[in-house]
């Protein structure tokens, strides 16, 4: 069975045992890669008709409140969505126990939410897993402090990634 036959499989168990009605993005501060992949995959299910889903991002990093940088905001304007109001809000425990599916950038990421969190690992993805062409762990790289490329770059990683994610669940509900 393929990799992202497997992870089809894992989706529809999540679905068959609790629902998927709520969705959390992590990455390391909430600035970047999270809110894209929220902003991206809402957009995506909003588009099918499909409205009846949380989607929602956090960070590692203890900070609430902070914009994500201006290369964010420009990389979304072209894509047509705005993230003016994002703000910055820190993963914490009941953001992670209320999840359906909880889905981080980086193998490190998941590691430690797998260790911190043992009873909810069969929830906790990598997102480049939902990768049609090659679902494999690896990870998706923070563009924070890098040139205004590497966040175009970035986002059409995150763009695709999400595309196979929006297949999973829409195969499912």
């Amino acid at each position: 069975m393929s990799n992202f036959k497997l992870i089809q499989e894992k989706i529809k168990g999540i679905s068959r045992s609790r629902g998927i009605k709520k969705i959390l993005f992590i990455c390391l501060g909430n600035l970047c890669r999270s809110p894209m992949a929220e902003c991206l995959l809402r957009t995506r299910l909003e588009s099918k008709g499909k409205r009846d889903i949380q989607i929602s991002s956090a960070g590692f990093l203890d900070q609430t409140g902070f914009c994500s940088p201006e290369e964010i905001r420009v990389v979304m304007d072209e894509a047509g969505i705005d993230v003016s109001l994002h703000r910055s809000s820190p993963a914490t425990e009941e953001k992670i126990r209320e999840a359906d599916l909880i889905i981080v950038m980086e193998k490190k990421q998941r590691e430690y939410l797998c260790h911190q969190f043992p009873d909810e690992t069969y929830r906790i993805f990598i997102l480049s897993q939902f990768d049609y062409q090659n679902p494999e762990e690896r990870d998706v790289t923070d563009p924070m402090g890098k040139a205004l490329p590497l966040y175009k770059d970035c986002f059409n990683k995150i763009k695709t990634l999400v595309e196979g994610l929006t297949e999973h669940i829409l195969s499912i509900n």
